[in-house]
């Protein structure tokens, strides 16, 4: 059973979180005297949780070899000029020219969860007013159960969310603000006051922790699967977008159907988009990919001299995105970084150079979108350029998922690699590969994938990059049909 602790910057005295409903006590006297207990670091156990809380030490986290680590970056945070995380900001998409009217929010997170969100005036004091956020009171409850229902609230969620992610945050709360053209743009981060609701939250967490490490929820839980919606372009000879509407029609839900483009206040659907059937190998999965794109060829016919492109942006100005989806696996921060670092930015040191402009509007890092079976990791581009590249991507995505908890090299909390990644330097990305291939292959899951997973290595190490200019149609051997 998997315990969580509290570090204040004392070895010697750690707080040890009871599991708790999330309720925020009615007095502090409450809050105090039941809940709590101390130990020393030597108690901290693998596969135990410790949240980093102080503002003026680094966590050392080989004291806690196999612990999971939280908040790590919670000093480094606290002493970092406002100059420096707003530029991380923006790197990250997280930050907007603010035109006209504005809502300020406040919203307070620990984990991947809002835990509280408020109102503020143009001064910054609190409107009174409703919470916005979803009610739970479960002990077990998963991150992302108290995400609000409106679209525009739940977008400034995931940018409070994404904007503490991007410092190397868990706990924190984040003022942000929403435009009248539903854009949103961090304004501040600081560490949480509520000493009582951020301690309610933690005992929410240890509770969930509890559940999802314990012998019952692994005898019990969903098989772990995979899904996907990559994205590809018709290109006419003279390199310009057909729109996919023509052919698929303006479907956002059919298995092989258009993703939807906003431009000003004009929705257009140039953008062809597959969604297969889940599966639990990467085999599988590929193969009911090749079967929308078999569907799609009937639907589009044999003109050769339409192109199928993918990749990051085989066309200027348009991104296309390899979203995967999964269930059957806790949603964790440290699982966004391991996608990071394993698959974002092992595809990253493959794809076409012009793979750059994707990023920061899309592609950026950590980002992703819950979804009811579970939820969806959006930061990858279109791997569709290739079986090869595919099954490499699903491979990596579930090797992530399966030893989410025992892999912990993380080179996306690296500035250095974070800063290579953003800026499409490749060879200064390749300087994280050869520990991530020595992670993997320590790992019982890896000789499931190695078969998938080698070939990208291989080709990184030989600076081999895909080639968005080609047909995607010949590598998928998608006959002409009629």
């Amino acid at each position: 059973m998997s315990e969580t602790w509290l570090w204040y910057g004392d070895y010697d005295r750690l707080e040890h979180v009871m599991p708790g409903n999330g309720a925020k006590p009615a007095s502090r006297a409450r809050a105090d005297s039941p809940f709590r207990r101390y130990g020393h670091w030597s108690e901290v156990g693998p596969g135990d949780a410790v949240f980093s809380l102080s503002e003026h030490k680094a966590v050392d986290e080989q004291r806690f070899p196999g612990a999971w680590i939280l908040n790590s970056r919670s000093a480094a945070a606290a002493l970092m000029p406002q100059e420096t995380q707003q530029l991380i900001w923006q790197r990250s998409g997280l930050m907007q020219q603010e035109r006209g009217y504005v809502r300020l929010y406040l919203i307070r997170v620990v984990h991947l969860d809002p835990i509280e969100m408020i109102r503020l005036d143009s001064s910054g004091n609190p409107v009174s007013g409703t919470n916005p956020l979803s009610k739970s009171g479960s002990a077990q409850a998963a991150p992302g159960s108290l995400w609000p229902q409106d679209a525009a609230v739940r977008r400034v969620v995931r940018t409070a969310v994404r904007a503490l992610y991007v410092l190397g945050l868990d706990v924190g709360e984040v003022e942000v603000a929403l435009g009248m053209d539903g854009k949103t743009s961090v304004r501040a981060v600081h560490a949480m006051e509520d000493i009582q609701l951020r301690q309610a939250s933690l005992q929410r967490f240890a509770g969930w922790l509890h559940t999802v490490r314990s012998q019952e929820y692994e005898e019990e839980k969903p098989p772990l699967l995979i899904g996907a919606d990559p994205e590809f372009l018709l290109l006419r000879p003279d390199g310009k977008v057909a729109s996919a509407a023509r052919f698929l029609g303006e479907s956002t839900g059919a298995a092989a159907g258009t993703d939807v483009l906003r431009v000003g206040r004009r929705l257009l659907y140039p953008v062809a988009e597959l969604r297969p059937d889940p599966a639990d190998n990467p085999n599988a999965l590929a193969a009911n990919v090749r079967l929308l794109l078999l569907r799609a060829a009937k639907r589009i016919g044999s003109d050769y001299s339409l192109r199928w492109a993918a990749g990051a942006m085989p066309a200027r100005g348009i991104a296309l995105g390899g979203h995967i989806h999964f269930s059957g696996v806790p949603l964790t921060s440290k699982l966004l970084h391991l996608l990071d670092s394993y698959t974002a930015f092992i595809l990253a040191m493959v794809e076409d150079p012009s793979g750059r402009g994707r990023r920061p509007r899309y592609g950026a890092l950590g980002d992703f979108r819950l979804q009811p079976h579970g939820f969806e990791y959006r930061t990858l581009p279109s791997w569709l350029v290739s079986p090869a590249a595919a099954k490499g991507a699903f491979a990596l995505s579930l090797l992530c998922a399966k030893e989410a908890w025992n892999l912990s090299y993380l080179p996306s909390m690296d500035e250095r690699f974070i800063a290579a990644y953003y800026e499409g330097d490749r060879a200064e990305l390749l300087g994280c590969l050869d520990g991530l291939a020595a992670e993997m292959a320590a790992t019982e899951s890896y000789g499931q994938y190695a078969a998938y997973i080698e070939p990208l290595l291989d080709a990184a190490r030989k600076g081999a990059v895909w080639d968005e200019s080609q047909d995607i149609r010949f590598k998928w051997r998608i006959p002409p049909l009629g």
